[in-house]
């Protein structure tokens, strides 16, 4: 993947639409300096900006990525090509990394046309409509969705922070839309393992202690906490520094350390908002190989909210919201990440560009 030359082509299509760098940056809400950078090559953009980005330049992606104007009669031949080819220079070479099992998973989160709809005295807003799928145990699921698609509304409706207008939330058979708070407060803290975009540390304790503290919560015996620990942390490879202060260790190990709070207790379903969005790419991928990890070697069962493809790609299946609503799911059955990746980029431009093709069925 040539940076300098999709920055020139940047330039060049930008120039051909007669804006300067401000406009195209203001367009994009992003800074002068950000559309500078691509431009000499120096960085790309964004994952969430590339969509846009080709709307505005009336591109497409395979053409960004290439960094040149397809002819339309080689743009097929073209497209997987490089496609794949960038994809593998972010993700690099993988086989896939799914189990076979015989028989299906039990189901431990099952949405079933669940609304949610916010009313004042001048307007109404209906955040989420009419959303059902289940996720099996062991799995880990993704949605994804532009900002304001109710993906975040739904992850607190599963979380019991909110409550649904209509419909049934149950976690492991158990409904918990109407639940009072304090029993829900309970069933959060004894079923649920949340990880969120900034970590929620407890800065006045260690590493050890912020993981020690979702033990003692569910009253597990004091001897029983440190061999507890110090296994789920040699996994994570956060052993070290157990007993450092969260201020004290990178991004990526607070966040491993966020994980290892939430799967010690063995709760019923992981919880992740936008884990990713406060770590470097690097500290990123370590996180979902941890994620990948948790689910395939401890059975953990993880449900994330993500805009990010690169994200989503680790995951074994993806729901994509738009308006509130489920627009399509797709599974990764056996493909690499790669291939993923790409079937992922398709399915957002499917539905951002409101194709009028049939889109794959939607099965709950």
């Amino acid at each position: 993947m040539n940076q300098i030359r999709i920055g020139a082509f940047i330039s060049e299509r930008r120039k051909a639409n007669g804006w300067t760098q401000s406009q195209l940056a203001e367009k994009l809400g992003i800074t002068d300096k950000a559309v500078s950078k691509w431009e000499t090559g120096r960085s790309m953009p964004d994952l969430s900006l590339f969509m846009p980005l080709c709307t505005l330049l009336k591109i497409t992606l395979n053409e960004l990525f290439a960094g040149e104007c397809i002819a339309e009669e080689k743009l097929k031949e073209k497209a997987d090509e490089v496609l794949m080819d960038v994809i593998t220079n972010w993700l690099g070479h993988d086989q896939w990394e799914g189990q076979e099992c015989d028989a299906a998973p039990q189901n431990v989160l099952e949405v079933e046309n669940v609304s949610r709809l916010y009313e004042t005295e001048s307007s109404s807003v209906l955040a989420v409509n009419n959303v059902s799928f289940r996720i099996p145990q062991g799995s880990f699921t993704g949605i994804m969705g532009a900002s304001g698609c109710g993906k975040t509304t739904l992850l607190h409706l599963i979380a019991t922070i909110d409550r649904p207008t209509n419909g049934a939330v149950r976690i492991s058979g158990q409904n918990i839309t109407d639940l009072p708070e304090e029993a829900a407060a309970e069933f959060r803290r004894r079923h649920l393992g949340f990880v969120f975009q900034e970590y929620n540390l407890l800065e006045t304790l260690t590493v050890y202690e912020n993981i020690a503290l979702a033990l003692t919560v569910k009253e597990v015996s004091k001897e029983n906490i440190r061999p507890m620990i110090r296994r789920l942390s040699e996994k994570l490879d956060i052993a070290a520094v157990l007993d450092k202060f969260p201020y004290e260790v990178s991004g990526g190990q607070r966040q491993r350390c966020a994980c290892a709070r939430a799967i010690v207790a063995n709760p019923d379903i992981i919880l992740a908002d936008e884990p990713t969005g406060a770590l470097d790419s690097r500290a990123a991928r370590q996180l979902l190989d941890t994620f990948v990890m948790l689910c395939r070697e401890c059975g953990a069962t993880i449900l994330m909210v993500t805009h990010d493809v690169m994200a989503a790609s680790y995951c074994d299946r993806i729901l994509f919201m738009k308006d509130g609503e489920i627009k399509a799911a797709l599974n990764r059955e056996q493909k690499n990440k790669q291939t993923f990746f790409a079937d992922i980029l398709k399915k957002i431009q499917w539905i951002e560009g409101e194709s009028h093709d049939v889109p794959e069925t939607f099965r709950p």
